[in-house]
């Protein structure tokens, strides 16, 4: 703990010795890590989630789930942003809390953007129904309420995006509407999976804000309706490349004869990120076709 607080690197037997604490081991943790600054902790709580990244054996929930509790609004930021493999009802109760009640406005969002998992979760019946109905309604809550920040607001709607009932599809009408919104709605219509949503959004596509551009471009690629291919291809010289990689992933999911020729096109680019992201693409259009073809 004292290499942390010296932003010196932790041996491995001693990240290893981290993993999977209870009870008295659990306890002692605790009493070292609130002696630890606040960003010693929020440094270990990222260092331990890249850790189990790398080694998926390695379980950290149990000190995640201390960072959630923190004083410090940068440990509980870091303790929600490293939770992405933790699935437990008490995580879920917590970001519950998070996202309509921290004072740290980041957080608030951080946690609607995690919740995204869950609605997946309730939408395909893994999630039981009491908590599913609980997160819809928490969630719809903060969408509707004016007093949010907006982004916190946007970053909820588009967590919804995967519940299929009518009055979700509605939200995210009414959402579309409102530019505090809208981006939080592209994402979640993506989420959808819908196809109707697709005309609405190829429009998004033109947006003068490059972050539009983006989501559009990503929601139509899990939409995967054919439809969008030709105005995707339009975006192929963005001048920004994040759009320019949201448009070959896009391509890569629907698929297609002229999807495939914008991709050959991009493999030739200079941007090495660019040219490897089309290769990848490519790759994905023909698995997709030779797992039809065995048909």
């Amino acid at each position: 703990m004292q290499s942390v607080a010296d932003q010196a690197a932790m041996p491995q037997a001693e990240v290893d010795a981290l993993s999977m604490l209870e009870g008295e081991d659990l306890d002692r943790f605790g009493a070292v890590w609130q002696a630890l600054p606040g960003g010693a902790r929020a440094r270990l709580i990222r260092a331990l989630h890249g850790a189990a990244e790398q080694r998926l054996r390695l379980d950290f929930s149990a000190l995640n789930r201390l960072a959630l509790d923190d004083d410090d609004p940068e440990v509980r930021l870091a303790g929600v942003q490293a939770a992405l493999e933790d699935s437990s009802p008490a995580l879920l109760l917590k970001l519950l809390d998070l996202v309509q009640a921290d004072p740290e406005l980041d957080v608030r969002q951080a946690a609607a953007e995690d919740l995204a998992r869950f609605t997946l979760l309730g939408e395909l019946e893994d999630l039981d129904r009491e908590s599913t109905e609980r997160l819809r309604s928490r969630l719809r809550s903060v969408v509707r309420d004016e007093g949010q920040a907006p982004r916190v607001r946007a970053s909820a709607l588009a967590a919804l995006g995967y519940f299929s009932d009518t009055e979700n599809a509605e939200d995210l009408a009414a959402g579309f509407t409102n530019p505090e919104l809208r981006l939080g709605a592209v994402r979640g219509m993506g989420r959808s999976a819908d196809p109707r949503w697709t005309d609405r959004l190829m429009p998004v596509l033109g947006s003068e804000d490059p972050q539009l551009r983006t989501e559009a471009a990503l929601a139509l690629g899990e939409i995967e309706d054919e439809r969008a291919v030709s105005p995707l291809v339009e975006l192929v010289d963005d001048p920004v490349r994040e759009v320019r990689l949201a448009v070959i992933e896009a391509l890569g999911h629907i698929g297609g004869e002229e999807a495939r020729e914008a991709l050959l096109y991009l493999a030739e680019a200079p941007d090495d990120t660019v040219r490897e992201a089309a290769e990848h693409a490519l790759e994905e259009v023909e698995s997709t076709e030779d797992d039809d073809l065995s048909f």
